[in-house]
């Protein structure tokens, strides 16, 4: 079913470095630019779409744990499953589990669906992930990105509340320094005419 019609890219526009977050009832920023020690990518997604700004969490601050915007399959639409990955920063000195949530990170998010609940590593950070894609599926209703799971830097495995097509690819590589930081994504724009698919492909960013 992919592709009716060229896909128009939306142009990124942005003045300076720094986004401003509202959380909690506190402002925190978060950075398109930090130090970084260790880029984290997996050989499985797929090419629609084009990749967004990558978006790092405030310095002193790492990736303890994760939400998702999900879009529940049905039979009778045009589906696009995962639609954004949100990575959601503490600082080293918080337990992963407090409510005083510092800041989160997500890059381009897609049109559809819900966010998810939050999980969290027990302890440590995010130092690793797996994303399970569905293939082209020719005339059919392609998804790509389905789901997403990561390892915790004490060993803890963390699965999305994603959708099930398609299937996990390999692990990506674990991260050099303390843990995650950023994370940049490809997102194909909602089109006019056309199969939409959102989420295709993740890229992780790794901190001292």
């Amino acid at each position: 079913m992919h592709r009716f019609t060229s896909i128009t890219f939306s142009l990124l526009v942005f003045i300076g470095l720094q986004v401003s977050v509202q959380t909690a009832g506190r402002r925190f920023e978060r950075s398109i630019e930090r130090p970084f020690v260790s880029l984290l990518t997996v050989p499985n997604g797929m090419k629609w779409g084009s990749w967004a700004q990558r978006e790092f969490c405030p310095s002193g601050t790492y990736a303890a744990g994760f939400s998702l915007k999900v879009e529940e399959l049905s039979v009778l639409s045009d589906n696009t499953a995962l639609n954004a990955i949100r990575l959601h920063c503490i600082s080293l000195f918080k337990g992963s589990g407090l409510d005083e949530l510092e800041s989160f990170v997500e890059s381009n998010v897609g049109s559809w669906g819900q966010w998810t609940k939050i999980k969290w590593c027990p302890s440590g950070f995010l130092k690793a992930f797996q994303l399970r894609v569905e293939s082209s599926q020719g005339i059919r209703d392609d998804t790509a990105v389905n789901n997403i799971r990561f390892n915790c830097t004490e060993g803890s495995l963390l699965l999305g509340d994603g959708t099930d097509k398609g299937e996990w690819g390999d692990w990506s590589s674990s991260c050099q320094g303390r843990g995650m930081c950023g994370i940049m994504t490809r997102i194909e724009e909602k089109l006019k005419f056309g199969d939409d698919t959102a989420l295709n492909d993740a890229r992780m960013f790794c901190c001292d």
